[in-house]
């Protein structure tokens, strides 16, 4: 059994997403292990109403929440192969942020947003569960626990074996990249507003030749040029704008209007970016 460090981490968050929703118990029973485990950890829930088993979206909400709280300790479970042999995992990025969850690409975007995988250990659940785990819910008996020692002052060393970064499961998705005068990438998600963020993260927008007055973007079959502006309110009522939203992501929206419902857009579609000067 791993035993807990001396203290802990100061005022340690443990930041979680998940695909659980809120209609059973699966979020209250991980709340619960974590508590008893660490009860100086906080525990904060950053969303739950990832679509069941949408890796993807699930991989997008959790690298917002590092971009907003790196200093956390983030546990994301969209897990559909839970059980099944896939490793569970602790992931130390180059800026310093702890990820733990399955080897399934759904952390890798939030550790790319802290730095890029700096270190991994497997989890071993007899560590943690040496009664057993339920290979049904390993976010309660393993990812939960797992989480809760890091906050609790536990070197992740001491949670499993070195893993090697290069074998791990990709990413669901990659970044935008510059190809000749566009830049070539995808719709990542839209928010409960019907704004849509692209996988141009804050850091890269300058590099990319994207902070300018105005950019073409390329959706599908529709092409629209777009102000570049700091706010929804920076444009009149209605009308569309890009931004950097909160979640660090380049993003699409309307001012006060969905700019997913105007422009038929759905995650995984294209985008094409090209600056105008």
């Amino acid at each position: 059994m791993v035993a807990a460090g001396r203290g802990g981490r100061l005022n340690a968050i443990i930041a979680f997403v998940s695909d659980f929703g809120l209609d059973d118990t699966w979020v209250g029973v991980c709340h619960a292990a974590i508590h008893r485990a660490c009860p100086q950890a906080h525990v904060v829930d950053l969303s739950h109403a990832v679509e069941p088993f949408d890796i993807r979206k699930g991989a997008a909400v959790a690298a917002a929440g590092v971009f907003q709280l790196p200093e956390a300790i983030h546990l994301v479970v969209v897990d559909p192969g839970v059980g099944g042999g896939r490793l569970d995992l602790c992931i130390r990025t180059r800026g310093g942020t702890l990820l733990v969850g399955p080897d399934n690409g759904v952390l890798m975007p939030g550790a790319e947003r802290a730095g890029g995988v700096d270190e991994v250990w497997s989890i071993d659940p007899a560590r943690l569960a040496p009664g057993g785990a339920c290979r049904t819910f390993h976010a309660r008996d393993i990812l939960a626990p797992a989480a809760a020692a890091l906050a609790c002052g536990v070197e992740p060393m001491s949670l499993g074996d070195v893993v090697e970064p290069e074998t791990l499961a990709p990413a669901p998705f990659g970044l935008a990249r510059a190809q000749g005068s566009y830049v070539e990438g995808e719709v990542l998600e839209q928010d409960r507003f019907g704004s849509v963020r692209l996988n141009v993260p804050s850091e890269q927008i300058d590099r990319l030749g994207l902070r300018c007055d105005r950019v073409e973007v390329g959706l599908g079959h529709t092409a629209i040029e777009v102000p570049f502006r700091g706010t929804f309110a920076d444009v009149p009522e209605g009308e569309p704008v890009l931004i950097v939203d909160a979640s660090g992501w380049l993003t699409l929206a309307l001012n006060t209007g969905s700019a997913a419902d105007r422009y038929g857009i759905e995650p995984g579609m294209a985008a094409r970016l090209r600056p105008i000067a």
